[in-house]
């Protein structure tokens, strides 16, 4: 039974936050300008590269060295090896990435490939799966040691999620507080380097403690292990092989690697003294793994305890806790190094090589009055760190937790060897295509996905252990038979097959664009192309202060009026671009560059590339055109300037009825028409002299238009137009059932014209008849109004004398009713007479010019009896105007008013009413008869104020009249 020493919880927890703090702190120091001089050393640049040692060399180097017996990992034989004698290729490789202000491995390759913004986002996004596992490593790797030393052995998702969200904050504070991803963290770059001794120390310490305090040295060590080699065992040679090619491969091409080596390096000298610092500490790191690992199975026989957890295992059994605590830093700053510059990196080629690009495709982000886009960029950044490390804590959980460190870090190192054959390519095959690299690379990561990690994730399924559809040679991990392979070196072979082959094969079979010829010049030759855009100095602050900061467009300014005028504008081009490609990436810079060009005088590089586009698109274009032109109802056919036909459609070869293939391009349009005419379809005998008055027509560019009718009958509108710069266009649209609809129509309105004509004089006879009875009815009326008049005149004659004779009251009212009766029946007869003249048209006026007064005061002598006799109070106003009218006439109108307001007046003082008050009022009735002059008439008004005028709101009667 074996016990070891448990630490307290909260001390190991505050240790923990301490040294990220001072992490943060050497960070900031180094970023003061005093330091900075410090932090550009080159032992600083080379422990920097340290960083390639993360948890899996402080523990699971320990646990590998336990099963196979190396004191020296083959990974890191290769790494060696890549650094010692590919020594031109990582130099070439910095000289590219400073001339032109690279960011990532994504913007490296993609660079190469004429900026190709698909393959960017591609390599971003297989760098994003294969550094999760990886980063998921330093996690679990952190979270074990936690609960080892302080005895919890939770290893639950409480320590795992703590430490995510501590690295999560101080991984935005050490990796996203600059918008540029080119510009120099020298702060980084010490923090790192710091922990680069920190974690060499540290298992140093321990091996030390394991090898001279436990044992008698490595003599002692090896002499006592004598008894363990019946429990070790070598790996194959295939697995050693395939390590060591990966340890080559992945301190070149690993994401964060890369960027340590090349974007964080300041000068050629760091990458000539890194060639042998980094590979004598990857000697002193690795001095005492195998001692640590014989010591770990001499203290704990029979595999009691994980050989990856050796490390930390030795000092707490041996109770020495200021070693184990010295251990977990070690540890510690061996995993959150490589967290921190992982998510760094990883953020940055995800924000720059996806989320910019679709940002900028945006039309509220495309624009040219879009506010200051750094803001955004620097959030998306950190937003893209939270996430990734999230990602790698849930890929944590999810794997099985009896895997060895060292497996899940070979899983990512195969996943991230995919970039080299495409890097590698870039740097010495000119005829490497954009294509073929895109291919290999996808290809490459889907055999990973397949033979790699699904089996890892899904070791129990039926599929991984019985093939795909139960064929066995599609087995994920015996791959078409291979079964003397173990499980990474058959992904190994098999993935980076697939990747090399569709590299090659589809470079060879696919002509290379002239970008990437030009880019090839660049990369293989070194010549490099320096593009040029003719933007003035205000566009190009502009758009250093829309992606970066208004500092760096202040920068530009000055740097402009300090430099020479005759250098000045590729100068400051130059800088914008290296500026932008540090935050934008190289493929998006070259995007925004284009979109803010407003002159066409562009480089050989960029007309490569619009020419390259405009092929693409010319050709879907064209596509497009054919499509729409098929599908157009009318007959289209196309000759150019020799008369020589070069386009038509379907529709065109079924209403001229041509035979099948007789139709082709280059066919003379005389063939077309004289085969018509020998199909009778152009007949007449002047039909030959049509073709060369036709053919003269359409080279003078003269427009037609007619129609023909075929064979079958059908009638077909033909339509000819020149086109600019030669040539002939000719529509052909069936107007059959056009032409039938109009003969139809035709015939409609013959019909309907006759029958209008017989309707009209049917209406011309009715309204001869109906004028016919109206000239009888005006006669009868006329006729019978003069005979009615006369009876009614002599009995209004014998009522007078009645009421002059009668001497009783009683006999005079009758006699008075009967007048009055009279008065009325003759007042209608009147109008009855005057209605028949107007019906007869015979009514005339008669105007003349006569003073009013005359007219008006024979009707006030009139009127006066009748006023006296019914108690009216009628007065008139006299007026000494004259009028021009039909005296007549007018004298009927105002005595027809006069007598309306006489009938509607009561008789006076008979309506006495009481007020509220008591009092007692007679209502007293008025008529007034009057004239009021106006600017150019006379208006003569008839006032009373009878109940009638009331109705009307008390308005008077007017009658205007001109003066």
């Amino acid at each position: 039974m074996q016990a070891w020493l448990s630490i307290d919880t909260w001390l190991i927890s505050s240790i923990s936050i301490a040294y990220l703090a001072m992490l943060f702190v050497v960070a900031q120091w180094g970023q003061n300008q005093a330091v900075k001089k410090v932090s550009q050393k080159p032992w600083v640049y080379s422990l920097s590269l340290g960083v390639c040692c993360t948890s899996w060399a402080f523990y699971g180097t320990v646990g590998q060295a336990a099963t196979t017996g190396a004191w020296l990992a083959p990974i890191y034989i290769g790494s060696i090896i890549c650094l010692v004698l590919a020594w031109p290729m990582l130099m070439r490789t910095l000289h590219i990435i400073k001339s032109q202000n690279l960011t990532s491995i994504a913007d490296f390759i993609a660079c190469r490939f004429d900026r190709s913004p698909k393959l960017a986002a591609s390599i971003a996004i297989v760098s994003l799966l294969g550094t999760i596992p990886y980063i998921a490593l330093q996690l679990r790797a952190i979270s074990t040691s936690f609960d080892l030393l302080t005895g919890t052995f939770q290893s639950g998702i409480s320590t795992a999620f703590i430490v995510t969200i501590v690295l999560i904050i101080f991984s935005v504070l050490f990796g996203a507080r600059q918008l540029s991803a080119s510009k120099h963290n020298h702060g980084l770059v010490l923090a790192i380097a710091f922990s680069s001794i920190v974690k060499l120390f540290a298992l140093t310490a321990v091996g030390i403690f394991a090898t001279f305090y436990l044992f008698d040295g490595f003599g002692d060590l090896l002499t006592q292990s004598q008894s363990l080699e019946q429990t070790t065992h070598s790996d194959s040679i295939y697995l050693v092989v395939s390590q060591v090619i990966l340890g080559a491969i992945t301190i070149y091409a690993l994401p964060q690697q890369f960027h340590m080596m090349m974007i964080e390096n300041n000068h050629d000298e760091e990458l000539k003294s890194a060639r042998w610092m980094v590979p004598l500490y990857l000697l002193l790191i690795n001095i005492f793994v195998l001692p640590i690992a014989l010591a770990g199975q001499l203290s704990f026989p029979g595999g009691s305890v994980g050989a990856d957890s050796y490390v930390l295992t030795l000092p707490l059994f041996y109770q020495q806790a200021w070693l184990g605590i010295l251990v977990y830093v070690g540890g510690l700053a061996a995993a959150t190094a490589m967290v921190i510059v992982a998510a760094i990196v990883l953020s940055t080629m995800i924000s720059t090589e996806i989320l910019t690009p679709l940002l900028l495709r945006l039309p509220k982000f495309s624009s040219q009055q879009t506010p200051q886009l750094s803001g955004i960029l620097l959030n998306l950044r950190r937003i893209a760190i939270a996430v990734i490390l999230l990602f790698a804590f849930a890929f944590e959980r999810f794997i099985d937790q009896q895997n060895h460190l060292a497996s899940i870090g070979l899983l990512s190192f195969v996943l991230l060897s995919q970039f080299a054959p495409a890097a590698i390519g870039a740097l010495y095959w000119r005829n490497a295509t954009t294509q073929g690299a895109f291919v290999g690379l996808i290809m490459g990561s889907i055999v990973w996905l397949y033979t790699l990690l699904l089996p890892v994730t899904f070791p129990d399924a039926h599929w991984v252990k019985f093939g795909l559809f139960d064929i066995t040679w599609l087995t994920p991990t015996a791959l078409f038979g291979l079964t003397s392979l173990d499980n990474i070196s058959h992904g190994v072979f098999y993935s980076l097959a697939a990747n090399i082959g569709c590299f090659v094969i589809i470079s060879l079979l696919k002509e290379q664009s002239v970008g990437e010829v030009l880019q090839a010049d660049l990369f293989v030759n070194r010549k490099p192309v320096q593009p040029e855009r003719h933007l003035s100095v205000d566009d190009l602050a502009s758009l250093l202060n829309r992606f970066i900061n208004k500092d760096e467009a202040d920068a530009l300014l000055v740097k402009a009026k300090q430099l020479n005028r005759k250098h000045q504008q590729q100068q400051l081009v130059d800088y914008t671009r290296l500026k932008l490609s540090g935050v934008l990436g190289s493929a998006s810079t070259r995007m925004v560059m284009n979109a803010a060009s407003r002159v066409q005088h562009v480089p050989l590089e960029d007309v490569v590339s619009i020419v390259d586009e405009a092929n693409q698109i010319f050709e879907f274009n064209r596509e497009l055109l054919q499509s729409g032109v098929e599908n157009i109802e009318q007959g289209i056919s196309v000759v150019d300037a020799d008369m020589r036909l070069v386009a038509w459609n379907q529709r065109y070869i079924e209403l001229l009825d041509y035979p099948n293939d007789f139709v082709k391009a280059g066919l003379h349009i005389e063939q077309l028409i004289r085969f018509n005419i020998d199909r009778g379809i152009i007949v007449g005998d002047e039909a030959h002299e049509l073709v060369e008055k036709r053919l003269a027509h359409m080279r003078g560019g003269s427009p037609h238009h007619f129609q023909r009718t075929m064979l079958d009958g059908k009638v077909l509108e033909i339509r000819g137009q020149a086109m600019p710069g030669g040539g002939f266009v000719s529509t052909f649209a069936d107007i059959t059932a056009h032409i039938e609809a109009e003969k139809a129509l035709q015939l409609a309105n013959e019909t309907l014209e006759k029958r209008v004509e017989s309707r009209t004089q049917e209406l011309e006879k009715a309204k001869a008849e109906a004028e016919a009875a109206n000239s009888s009815k005006t006669r009868f009326l006329a006729a019978a109004s003069h005979d009615l008049m006369q009876p009614f005149n002599a009995l209004t004659l014998f009522t007078d004398m009645l009421k002059q004779r009668v001497k009783s009251t009683e006999l005079q009212d009758l006699a008075s009713h009967i007048e009055e009766s009279l008065t009325v029946v003759e007042s209608l007869l009147s109008d009855l007479v005057e209605i028949s003249r107007l019906d007869s048209k015979s009514l005339t006026t008669e105007q003349s010019q006569f003073a009013i007064d005359d007219l008006l005061s024979t009707l006030v002598n009139e009127f006066n009896a009748l006023s006296i006799q019914q108690d009216i109070d009628f007065k008139y106003q006299v007026s000494s105007c004259f009028v021009q009218s039909d005296q007549r006439l007018l004298r009927r109108i105002i005595q027809n008013f006069l007598s309306n307001a006489f009938h509607y007046s009561p008789s006076g003082k008979t309506n006495e009413q009481t007020t509220p008050q008591g009092k007692t009022t007679v209502f007293m009735p008025k008529v007034l008869l009057g004239v009021r002059r106006l600017e150019h008439s006379l208006l003569i008004q008839v006032w009373d104020n009878g109940p009638g005028s009331r109705l009307i709101n008390n308005k008077p009667f007017l009658l205007s009249l001109n003066a």
